[in-house]
């Protein structure tokens, strides 16, 4: 016996380790740094452009934004710059006039896709009643019509009642 118990312990397999479930990332709460610089840069309507700094502000301000917010500006500024998305001219940032034609068609093109997403979605909020209005439509369902009905109905006739009622007991 002692032998098939050693047998089975070494053919066990060895106690498994928990595979970590990759943690979700949550949403940025912020648009993506080439848009907060374009933002920064069209909003403020400096004629030479923006130095890093007063952009560096301008996101502070508007969006909440992490300590390492600084790293995060230096290389999106370098990497416009290098696809020339911005003109670097010393030490201000302003857009190219192209650039900057299309980031307003952009911007335009997502507000009028919010305004059309919210009028569809008030729109199945409407729900019409069937057969509870005042109106002399031929509705299908049953209503409750202010008509004469034929059968047996629980209504409030003037008839004796068999039930208990609140009515003066006779002697």
């Amino acid at each position: 016996m002692s032998s098939s118990s050693s047998s089975s312990s070494s053919s066990s397999p060895a106690p498994r380790k928990r595979k970590r479930t990759p943690k979700k990332k949550s949403k940025s709460r912020n648009p993506p740094y080439q848009e907060m610089i374009y933002e920064a840069i069209l909003t403020t309507r400096a004629r030479k452009g923006l130095s890093r700094q007063s952009i560096s502000n301008y996101i502070k301000e508007n969006y909440d934004v992490s300590k390492t917010h600084n790293f995060y500006l230096r290389t999106s500024l370098a990497r416009l710059v290098e696809e020339e998305c911005l003109i670097q001219d010393k030490q201000h940032f302003a857009l190219d006039s192209e650039e900057r034609q299309r980031y307003r068609a952009l911007k335009k093109r997502r507000l009028n896709k919010k305004k059309k997403s919210a009028k569809k979605k008030k729109a199945p909020t409407k729900r019409k009643t069937k057969g509870k209005g005042k109106g002399k439509g031929k509705g299908k369902g049953k209503g409750k019509g202010k008509g004469k009905g034929k059968g047996k109905g629980k209504g409030k006739g003037k008839g004796k009642g068999k039930g208990k009622g609140k009515g003066k007991k006779k002697n």
